[in-house]
């Protein structure tokens, strides 16, 4: 009888499993070969010290993680309502602008020759108070368009006071522009807010080594995966032909 056979229906035995050969033929095998007795007995200790291992006792930190975890900040909603209102009063200027209703732009067409340079002005006003209503209401949107109207606002204040500096401008007119400069500062501490209370991630440099990494004899360390071309499709594993 093959030694692996006797020891493959051993360990089936051993296991609870039906074994694939007669447990008297196992027996009378055993008792004939020490080796395959040996093998039985240090089987049999195997699975008793597995059987009565115990776990690991882990204490109980729930407490004291709770304690070292700051409380959430509550969320300030005045910054949001006072830049959502902004973005209405600036979208309703556009719009009035549009319809000819505006009294703030009275100056307005003395000044731009052109009615279309004037429907780009106002659609210009009510795409700002757009993009400010949608940072009211999706914080994190705030930091991307802090560029766009910063720039913005910084253009239209140098090219204001030369205007006015020249008597080329009302007062009505540059009173008009302290809604947007109002709508820059409070998107401005909306995006600050937004900054203050980041939504956590996970560190892996400060992860727990759990010990369940496996390391085969002989293997050094992997390499990290060469970055792949941009632009170029790669091919199925399927197709790829073995060297």
């Amino acid at each position: 009888m093959n030694c692996s056979d006797i020891r493959e229906s051993l360990s089936a035995r051993i296991d609870g499993e039906t074994a694939a050969l007669p447990e008297a033929v196992l027996d009378r095998h055993v008792e004939g070969c020490p080796d395959c007795r040996s093998w039985q007995e240090q089987a049999l200790r195997l699975r008793r010290t597995m059987l009565v291992r115990e776990a690991p006792v882990v204490p109980d930190l729930s407490a004291r993680i709770l304690a070292d975890v700051p409380a959430p900040r509550a969320e300030k909603w005045g910054v949001r309502i006072a830049l959502a209102v902004v973005a209405f009063a600036q979208s309703g200027l556009g719009l009035a602008e549009l319809l000819g209703e505006g009294d703030a732009h009275a100056g307005h067409g003395a000044l731009v020759a052109a009615t279309h340079l004037s429907n780009e002005s106002a659609a210009w006003n009510v795409a700002v108070g757009i993009g400010l209503l949608w940072a009211a209401l999706r914080p994190r949107a705030a930091g991307g368009l802090l560029p766009a109207f910063g720039g913005f606002v910084l253009v239209l204040g140098v090219m204001s006071a030369i205007d006015a500096s020249g008597g080329q401008v009302t007062v009505g007119r540059l009173l008009s522009h302290s809604l947007v400069v109002a709508g820059v500062g409070l998107l401005f501490a909306v995006h600050r807010q937004v900054r203050r209370t980041p939504v956590p991630g996970p560190d892996l440099r400060t992860a727990i080594h759990t010990g369940d990494d496996v390391e085969l004899p002989g293997a050094g360390p992997v390499a990290a995966p060469k970055p792949g071309r941009r632009g170029y499709p790669q091919r199925p594993a399927s197709r790829r032909h073995a060297a």
